[in-house]
């Protein structure tokens, strides 16, 4: 048999999602359209896997078993009332046998082959995120990243730049880092720091920081429809986010925002860290976010447990922004 049709056969079986074709540069009249801009644009350059149009079909076939399954997979998780009381927050001290975290049901069900971890070190710990193409990235023009929350940990910033060769322009927002930690941010060549955070809405907030001895300061915080109009962008190709459990007012406001103007989120991949703890938030709250963001084209393609503390603490969910036919959604299909 052609190694090719094998090296093939074998990826599609491995991926059994549509982004994972697409990436790989399965194309074919017979199963799909024509590839989209935005597809066009990320997909690797190396095409040809496929020879004929017998070796396309053949791989489809094998693509369309392993679909059905993830698709079934997908189902259970949007649909709690099929749990029972198998799935739980985090560990009971007498777990029920066989019960599993809710951060497993809802679990990576959309495949990246070129999926990286940017950041170091390359554990699951504090500053590495997982990221889809990240080389495609060194090609876009006009590349945009947002880095919500750093804390002064730019292990991520470092690295995407390093790895895109400086292509990215890099945003990173933090309103609570000292001198010290400002002037490390300051300094990557590439990055712009911003000190104000992301919030549902524009707004002024008091806070204590420990660092001031427990001062309260008033901080200020902006939606991502404020930042991007200010800033002069109409898309982000990649939003990292680590705001400490704003997340479930922040999401929420975006879906509410652009839903409202009948527009798309404009964020191509979005690496999202969820906080949990003792005081929240509650299951309900966990589902209808993680539905929230399947019903709005934010598709997961990597979990991970940060083991920075309890390891069902904070979970980071890396997301990839689809449309109705599995195209990966970027700026080349938003008019100027």
């Amino acid at each position: 048999m052609n190694s090719r049709l094998v090296l093939g056969l074998l990826v599609v079986a491995f991926c059994g999602s549509e982004v994972c074709l697409r990436f790989f540069g399965y194309r074919s009249q017979q199963v799909w359209s024509s590839p989209t801009p935005a597809f066009q644009q990320l997909h690797f350059r190396n095409n040809g896997i496929f020879h004929s149009i017998d070796e396309e079909h053949e791989a489809y076939r094998i693509y369309r078993q392993t679909q059905d399954n993830e698709l079934k997979a997908l189902k259970y998780a949007l649909d709690p009332e099929e749990w029972g009381e198998s799935v739980v927050v985090k560990p009971r001290v007498k777990a029920t046998e066989g019960s599993r975290l809710i951060w497993d049901v809802f679990g990576p069900f959309y495949n990246c082959p070129s999926k990286e971890r940017v950041g170091t070190p390359p554990v699951a710990w504090d500053g590495g995120k997982w990221v889809c193409g990240v080389q495609t990235l060194r090609h876009k023009p006009k590349c945009t990243v947002y880095s919500f929350g750093s804390n002064g940990e730019t292990s991520f910033e470092e690295h995407l730049l390093r790895l895109t060769d400086n292509n990215c322009n890099v945003h990173v927002f933090d309103y609570s880092l000292n001198k010290k930690k400002a002037s490390k941010v300051r300094a990557i060549k590439g990055a712009t720091l911003h000190e104000y955070g992301i919030g549902k809405e524009d707004t002024i907030v008091k806070k204590s920081f420990k660092y001031a001895g427990h001062v309260t300061k008033e901080y200020e915080l902006k939606s991502l429809p404020t930042i991007m109009t200010e800033l002069g962008h109409s898309w982000v190709d990649l939003l990292k986010m680590d705001v400490e459990g704003a997340e479930y007012d922040v999401l929420p406001a975006w879906v509410t925002h652009y839903s409202a103007l009948k527009q798309r989120i404009p964020v191509t991949q979005a690496q999202i860290e969820y906080h949990h703890s003792s005081k929240g938030p509650k299951m309900a709250l966990l589902v209808k976010t993680f539905k929230m963001m399947e019903a709005s084209g934010f598709r997961t393609f990597s979990t991970e447990y940060n083991i920075n503390g309890a390891p069902w603490n904070f979970v980071e969910y890396s997301y990839l922004h689809v449309d109705n036919d599995g195209n990966v959604v970027s700026d080349t299909e938003v008019p100027d």
